[in-house]
């Protein structure tokens, strides 16, 4: 991640890797993870097989979750045991039923979803499908996440329910979160009511979770036979319209194989100046494609070669849907196989 997001980022995993544990075992694979794993990933983009294996036996003791040293696991399932059962930090995210006000706390959104049937989009964005998600399950954020793990729609690992999904750069969650925006969708003026159920609806080209009217235009609208059963509620919580996070990571899966996608800060080539820190640079990161089996080196006795590679542009080809979708000849490989095999996007909360 980039600029405040970084040093949150940096700072809850350094937070993690030195917080005193109990129970010898939790604390070795906290200091394996810290020295052998992560510093050197930090320092040298580069984990050797060994260190890994030598992890996987500590979990796999310390662990409930049968086959962690030798079965191929879920990216979720190897968080899930390092947030719960070895540090054992609240959860993530916290779930309430707009219904029973039930609360509920996960450390990863696992987007469960059919194909919208009155869409015919073929690359929907990670916006669109969290916002239905949440609408269509009647859910909101009880607070905003600092950190979002988000699992785009799949049904097992070999099918997937949209060929390409576009990661959002930017969530907005104050719908998500219970708020409303400024003005009524009909007349601008000030809205009093919002209905989730005209957003599902392809009458209304709404880009948040609900649709906000005033009193008229809610009336009106919803006199039409086929709004009958929609139920508006009152529009609350207005200040919570900006709430934002920013994309950070994209793990990627095809056939086994796991490759991530990161932004990180642009290291600059020279020391800094007072003109430089006076005007920082207008995009002070860039994008990073990472593949620990980029290569092979001496076959099957061999070893996996890796690559850290930029990539140029991608922020530009994600703002850009339209051109994704009309000059597929033209995008560049890395910016293909990222719409195609993104399974888990990081978010971080944007304090800018």
């Amino acid at each position: 991640s980039s600029g405040i997001n970084a040093e949150y980022g940096d700072g809850t995993m350094d937070h993690l890797l030195t917080s005193p544990l109990e129970g010898g075992v939790k604390r070795e694979i906290q200091e394996r993870l810290r020295e052998e794993v992560v510093n050197p990933l930090r320092e040298g983009g580069f984990v050797g097989a060994e260190p890994v294996r030598v992890l996987r036996k500590l979990l796999s003791k310390a662990s409930l979750l049968e086959g962690l040293r030798d079965e191929e696991k879920e990216p979720e399932e190897l968080l899930n045991v390092l947030f719960t059962e070895i540090f054992c930090i609240e959860p993530l995210l916290s779930f309430r039923d707009g219904q029973s006000n039930e609360i509920t706390r996960v450390n990863l959104c696992q987007i469960l979803l059919d194909r919208d049937p009155q869409s015919n989009t073929t690359m929907p964005n990670t916006q669109d499908l969290l916002t239905r998600y949440f609408v269509t399950n009647n859910l909101y954020f009880n607070s905003q996440p600092e950190l979002l793990l988000l699992q785009v729609p799949r049904s097992g690992k070999d099918f997937k329910l949209y060929d390409t999904v576009l990661p959002s750069t930017t969530l907005q969650l104050g719908g998500l979160c219970g708020g409303v925006w400024g003005s009524c969708y009909v007349c601008d003026r000030k809205p009093t009511y919002k209905c989730s159920k005209c957003y599902l609806n392809q009458d209304f080209r709404s880009t948040y979770s609900a649709v906000p009217f005033c009193s008229a235009c809610c009336k009106v609208v919803h006199s039409h036979p086929n709004r009958a059963d929609h139920t508006p509620e009152q529009a609350t919580n207005p200040a919570k319209q900006g709430l934002k996070m920013t994309l950070s990571a994209v793990l990627c899966i095809h056939t086994s194989h796991y490759v991530a996608y990161c932004r990180v800060p642009i290291r600059p080539s020279t020391p800094p100046t007072q003109s430089t820190v006076d005007s920082p640079p207008a995009n002070p990161y860039c994008w990073v494609f990472f593949d620990s089996m980029a290569d092979r080196h001496g076959g099957q006795a061999g070893y996996n070669i890796p690559i850290v590679e930029e990539c140029p542009q991608l922020e530009e080809w994600l703002h850009n849907p339209s051109r994704l979708l009309h000059e597929r000849d033209q995008t560049p490989d890395y910016v293909k196989r990222l719409i195609s095999d993104a399974l888990l996007c990081f978010y971080v909360r944007d304090r800018e």
